[in-house]
């Protein structure tokens, strides 16, 4: 027999194809090559993808960075479980917009699959980024799986030196009878964080050392201080369990069911460094307290699906989701005790997302025209989504109890909906037997309402804005793709897209306060104002994207060269405008359109098998990208042009470089590195100090990997992440040398 390439590992078999650029990781790999204590890690070595963990208690703080968006734009990426989004559209932030990882369990992931911008007319432009659709394995017999993760992190900063451990213990268990199976996941973490922040003092130390002695420049290289303490030292426990059931109603329509709910409870302190902080910790103390913090969360998400089953002409699948925040309420007091620890009894504060959630539905088909041997697969669909944002901030006096009290007096309030509707068709067309155009079109209607913002003002009022609907309607996103089959094993791609990317919630409904940089504000008390700006004035951002790639593949391994460009026009991101008519010179920090940003880049990506020596694989990829922002009327913090800067917290350079050895079946050694060069953290472009708090510097991580099969049922693994123990920042100090081991059993 002549050799036979099968390309692409598809998660879903209704979801088309994805018609361009895409990478791929399976179970066999991320068990061999990948320490991974939960999902986020998955993904760690991914072309182009990054998920910014900051660590094992990151409950909400995992979002994706893909090649051209970085970690702050949550919205420019979608995850799929099984067909059902777990993406979170409601931010677009890397603080509360992270996709919901706990819905499944590394040990459920059958591979992760991942396509590189909006060529697709199955998704919404929230696609520009990335698309990553995760399959999980249903159990074909009984199925027990029982592990045991724990991970030690050795972290030294500052007046920080302590070590910080993680412990993830999860089961699955699982069973098929006839036309029923099942499946349960069960997972508890118990992990402690290394510091995420530092309290600063932004005076100069006095001749003599005060106060602690350890030196604080801001990343703009101005504001020198003094590191007083740390601060966001998280201890989280969570608990979920994820329950699957699919029953074949017949030979060929097959229903499911997904329900799972995760908990979790955090408790966050700050730790005064010694010297005059410590025996004077009043200041330390008053500009620390939400950093001390007790934070209780709740939350469910549930599908059912029907689809067909097994090879046939036409294929359709329905499916609905829902995510709902039951509890999710932080609380804080307005003053700390001596040491650093909450008081029981004094003023406080909640900040509570309750109520907030999205829903989705989505109805797809595929029609091979002619069958196997025809020369149309037409796929169609029809998607509807939800989402709504309830957020409110309020203070509680000292009789009334911050630690448990349900209702205070509110003091800030965010809440809103947005829903689309879309209509959406794509033809795989096989031109000839080497040559195949993927078209498709995409048809977009949304709209956002019941929008209300309130703040308090100077004389502690309370200022609530409500808005009108907004639509946009008749949004029309084309997608072409070309592949040929050339000489030599080459396959080569061309792509080109458009796509709509609508405001989420909290891009539309969201305040600031006057900025002082600029001209300063003109009133007194004016700095103490919020303004919130029309939401109607924000556009829907408008997305060209465009790649060329060449790969090849075969028994010896893969290899890839892929250029790529996009261009967004009325691109949202945050700058100083003016809001008031009335103050034309007062400026306020707030997601607003920027006329146009452009980014190109290149990428090499590939793998080697059995270099030098049998059982030797080696790969990984390296990315350029240059972005420049091209067009726009906003200002940066001193009142400047921001025409010709780069498009924050794209990374302008990364790679990844694994080297796997499985000298048999039992053994699996594994060495990767991961680069990323910093970008500018800020749309100012003023970053000079990158290596600090605050600042986001150029790392390089080294890690390693053991894996041996015991036997048929047990499997143990060993490795170290950050073996170089490098001291790195993503605003936030990054983790330090962590060694982590699991153990697990399975019975199948």
């Amino acid at each position: 027999m002549g050799e036979v390439n099968v390309k692409g590992r598809r998660t879903n078999q209704i979801l088309p194809e994805f018609p361009s650029t895409t990478a791929t990781i399976d179970a066999k790999e991320i068990e061999d090559t990948v320490n991974a204590i939960d999902t986020p890690d998955v993904l760690k070595y991914l072309p182009d993808i990054m998920v910014r963990k900051r660590d094992s208690a990151d409950f909400n703080g995992a979002p994706i960075g893909s090649r051209i968006w970085g970690i702050s734009y949550s919205a420019k990426s979608i995850v799929n479980i099984d067909g059902m989004p777990i993406s979170n559209q409601l931010f677009n932030d890397n603080t509360y917009g992270s996709p919901r990882w706990w819905m499944t369990n590394p040990e459920e992931i059958k591979n992760v699959e991942v396509m590189y911008g909006p060529y697709s007319a199955a998704y919404s432009g929230n696609s520009e980024g990335a698309v990553v659709n995760i399959a999980t394995v249903m159990p074909t017999k009984f199925t027990a799986v029982v592990n045991q993760t724990g991970s030690l992190q050795q972290f030294k900063l500052f007046g920080t030196d302590s070590n910080y451990a993680n412990s993830s213990t999860s089961a699955i268990l699982g069973d098929k009878q006839g036309d029923f199976a099942w499946r349960l996941s069960l997972n508890h973490e118990d992990a402690h964080s290394q510091p995420r922040g530092y309290a600063r003092s932004t005076t100069a130390p006095n001749v003599g050392g005060t106060p602690t002695g350890y030196q604080y420049q801001a990343n703009t290289g101005g504001t020198v201080g003094t590191y007083l303490g740390a601060t966001n030292l998280v201890h989280g426990i969570s608990d979920n369990a994820n329950l699957k059931m699919s029953y074949d109603l017949n030979p060929d329509i097959r229903a499911t069911l997904t329900s799972g709910v995760w908990t979790g409870q955090t408790d966050a302190g700050v730790q005064a460094f010694s010297g005059a902080t410590a025996a004077s910790p009043a200041n330390f103390n008053s500009i620390t307290t939400a950093s001390a913090f007790t934070q209780y969360q709740q939350n469910y998400m549930n599908g059912v699906s029907l689809k067909t089953i097994g090879d046939q002409d036409f294929t359709w699948e329905a499916n609905v989701s829902n995510f709902y925040t039951d509890k999710n309420a932080q609380r804080w007091s307005n003053s700390l005790n001596a040491d650093g620890s909450m008081q029981p009894n004094g003023a406080g504060q909640l900040a509570d997302y309750r109520g907030t959630g999205w829903t989705n539905a989505d109805l797809r088909g595929n029609y091979k025209i002619g069958g196997d041997q025809g020369s149309h697969k037409l796929s169609f669909g029809a998607h509807y989504d939800y989402n709504r944002l309830n957020y409110q901030q309020s203070s509680f006096t000292a009789n009334q109890g911050w630690q448990t009290a349900s209702s205070g007096t509110p003091y800030s309030i965010s809440k809103g909906v947005t829903q689309t509707q879309a209509l959406w068709v794509q033809d795989l067309w096989k031109l000839h037997e080497d040559l195949r155009m993927t078209m498709g079109l995409r048809y977009e209607n949304w709209s956002s309402f019941n929008g209300q913002v309130a703040n308090t003002n100077s004389s502690n009022a309370l200022i609530v804005s409500n808005f009108n609907k907004i639509a946009y309607n008749g949004k029309v996103s084309p997608k072409v793709s070309l592949a040929w089959d050339g000489p030599g094993d080459v396959l080569i791609i061309g792509s080109l897209a458009k796509a709509t990317r609508f405001p989420t919630v909290s891009e539309l409904y969201s305040s600031d306060k006057c900025s002082t940089t600029v001209g300063g504000c003109q009133t007194s008390g004016q700095s103490a104002i919020y303004y919130t700006p029309d939401p109607s004035t924000k556009k829907p951002e408008d997305v060209t994207s465009a790649e060329l790639s060449f790969e090849r593949s075969g028994a010896a391994g893969n290899a890839r060269f892929t250029l790529f460009t996009e261009q967004v026009k009325n691109a949202l991101l945050k700058q100083l405008v003016a809001l008031n008519s009335a103050y034309p010179t007062n400026y306020y920090n707030v997601w607003s359109n920027v006329e146009k940003v452009t980014a190109s880049g290149v990428e090499l990506a590939g793998q080697a098998n059995n270099v030098i020596v049998r059982g030797l694989d080696v790969g990984g990829n390296i990315t350029r990208v240059v972005s420049r922002i091209a067009e726009d009327s906003g200002l940066g913090t001193s009142g400047q042009s921001l025409v010709g800067n780069t498009i924050p917290y794209t990374p302008p350079l990364r790679f990844t470089a694994l080297a796997t050895y499985r000298p048999d079946q039992q053994l699996a050694y594994t060495v990767a590195g991961r680069f990323q060069k910093a970008g500018q953290p800020s749309i100012d472009n003023n970053q000079v100090n990158p290596n600090t708090y605050g600042g986001f510097s150029t790392f390089f991580v080294l890690d390693a990997k053991v894996r041996y099969q015991i036997d048929k049922s047990w499997l143990a693994s060993a490795g170290i992440d950050n073996i170089l123990n490098r001291e790195y920042w993503m605003f936030h100090p990054f983790p330090q040398r962590t060694f982590i081991a699991t153990l697990k059993y399975s019975h199948n």
